[in-house]
């Protein structure tokens, strides 16, 4: 039996889905409502994340023989476009999740950089599908969730659905007076044309009619509800085309499922933006880091360990660099998310740790033990 309800879902990835709404128009209404409701919590929790980053201008300091130290340009004309003004929304944060949403489901998405006749930057506009845009002069992002040129992850995700939808829904048994001759293409299309009368019968009035040596036999009376294997399908299949467990929406992931969500959906947009507004709102003379040049700037965005791990876990690492040092204290504090700063490349250390050459010099002799406490109890060490 050919259930169109379903058949018409796998045409959604041919633009049968409303870019606005996110709904899937050609699915019934319980299918569309487990589907795209899920769907819409997704692409609010993805444009959520990206919205509430803050965008840094920058300035660098070339060091010699250290890390670059870099100080906030915060209030810069740079600063004020991309954190603070509406961007033609009701505030920016509207503007960034408008754009991300809009990379979830378009492959390529335009923003138009408007300036003064002084070149000072005024404005950004986010084009739509019908606007031209001059690639040179746009801040240009490819999104990250498209199979193809025409194919979202969504699409395929959707197409996936409905074929797993359609595959066992069999709903009844037509019953009829006769001896089931399987390998018989005949009797498969008698079949067929019995069922396809019925229905088109039952169109007019919802009566259908048949003779009386056939029989229909129904599995399930219920032809509009999903069952529970059916939404657990929908959810696993659109949480996973995002890298996301069902936690991550309920505000309880795990630190892994949480670093993993960040790593394979969020960070990828994170370092698109950083290098494409980078690349177009800042000069060549300004960005580049050239010889001569001692200061340079960039545009970054904070996604640091502190989107992660928690303070607790921060404090225990930064005890454990304390012992045995890896990181100098700018390296750590960029890890951490703060500003390096000057005298800051050095390795910060407890007044007990010492350097070994090789492990068997961490063995320590009974005489040699006595001989630290003495020490100990005449000097005390200094933490």
């Amino acid at each position: 039996m050919e259930f169109n309800l379903f058949g018409k879902a796998v045409r959604i990835q041919t633009s049968k889905l409303n870019q606005e709404t996110q709904r899937a128009q050609a699915w019934g209404d319980e299918v569309v409502s487990a589907t795209s409701g899920f769907y819409n919590n997704i692409s609010a929790k993805i444009a959520t994340e990206i919205a509430k980053v803050n965008f840094q201008h920058v300035k660098y300091k070339k060091v010699d023989g250290g890390s670059d130290t870099l100080a906030s340009m915060d209030g810069s004309d740079i600063d004020e476009l991309l954190n603070w003004k509406p961007k033609g929304y009701e505030n920016t944060t509207a503007f960034w999740q408008a754009v991300t949403k809009k990379l979830l489901t378009t492959r390529k998405v335009y923003i138009k950089i408007v300036d003064d006749k002084q070149g000072n930057l005024v404005d950004l506009k986010l084009l739509e599908s019908g606007d031209e845009a001059n690639t040179n002069e746009t801040i240009n992002l490819v999104s990250p969730f498209f199979i193809n040129e025409n194919t979202s992850i969504l699409d395929a995700t959707l197409s996936g659905i409905a074929t797993k939808l359609q595959q066992g829904r069999m709903r009844g048994v037509l019953k009829v007076n006769a001896i089931v001759d399987a390998e018989n293409d005949e009797f498969k299309q008698t079949a067929l044309k019995t069922i396809n009368a019925m229905q088109s019968v039952s169109t007019y009035n919802g009566l259908g009619v048949m003779d009386d040596k056939s029989e229909v036999l129904e599995f399930k009376n219920s032809y509009s509800v999903l069952n529970d294997e059916e939404i657990k399908l929908i959810k696993q299949e659109l949480l996973s085309s995002y890298f996301m467990s069902e936690k991550i929406l309920s505000g309880e992931p795990s630190q892994e499922e949480q670093i993993y969500f960040y790593n394979s959906t969020i960070i990828p947009i994170l370092a698109q933006l950083e290098k494409e507004l980078s690349y177009k709102l800042i000069s060549q003379s300004r960005r580049r880091k050239t010889q001569g040049n001692r200061y340079y700037e960039r545009i970054i965005i904070d996604n640091q360990l502190f989107k992660f791990a928690s303070l607790k876990d921060l404090i225990e690492l930064y005890h454990e660099n304390t012992q045995a040092p890896f990181l100098s204290v700018n390296e750590w504090k960029a890890l951490a998310g703060l500003e390096p700063s000057e005298g800051g490349d050095v390795y910060l250390t407890n007044a007990n740790a010492r350097l070994v050459e090789k492990y068997s010099d961490l063995l320590i002799t009974k005489e040699d033990e006595t001989k630290d406490e003495s020490k100990t109890t005449d000097e005390p060490d200094v933490e």
